[in-house]
Order: C-alpha cells, then sequence, then structure tokens
C-alpha cells in the first residue's frame, strides 16, 4: 500500500506524515535511553537522517521502522495505544 496522495487542487503528489505526538514520542523515547539520534539508527539497522526526519515530522511512516523503533525505545508508536510502555515477549497484560 502506497503512502502517496494526489492533491486534487494542485495536482501535485504528497506523502503521508508521521503525526506531531509519534514524533515528540520518538524523541523523548530516544532521549529517556540517553540515546543520539546516530546512536539510535545504528541500533535500528537505518541511516541517522531517517531518525532526524521522523523527529522532525518529514519521515514518511514506515511499519518496519517504527516497529523497530518501538523495541529499542520501549514505547508503542503505532495504534491506540500508542505512547503506553511496548510489552516485551511472554509478559501479559496485567488488568
Amino acid at each position: 500500500m502506497s503512502s502517496i496522495y494526489l492533491d486534487y487542487e494542485t495536482g501535485s503528489q504528497r506523502h503521508e506524515k508521521l503525526p506531531q505526538d509519534v514524533c515528540r514520542l520518538i524523541m523523548q523515547g530516544r532521549q529517556a535511553k540517553g540515546l543520539s539520534q546516530k546512536d539510535l539508527a545504528s541500533k535500528i539497522c537505518e541511516k541517522p537522517q531517517i531518525i532526524g526526519d521522523y523527529e522532525a515530522g518529514r519521515g514518511i511512516p514506515n511499519n518496519q521502522v517504527l516497529a523497530k523503533i518501538e523495541r529499542v525505545i520501549g514505547i508503542k508508536l503505532r495504534g491506540k495505544e500508542c505512547g503506553m510502555p511496548l510489552q516485551g515477549k511472554g509478559q501479559r497484560k496485567k488488568d
């Protein structure tokens, strides 16, 4: 599925952007772990520019990249539980 939309008024294409709250969560989660953008990028095998673009709201959402960032910073970045701590495998939700 593509994240490119056609602006019918101007005839130009525009990409879907990350919501500002997700950008902020990435930055706060990275800083809480004591990581630089470069550190986070190397942990998820991406270029530092990707992290900078995501934090600045310029990044085009990619679920694979977001999933890798979630695992490193320990915060959900997608879905209804966005902003909640990420639960590790084998852990059960507490009622």
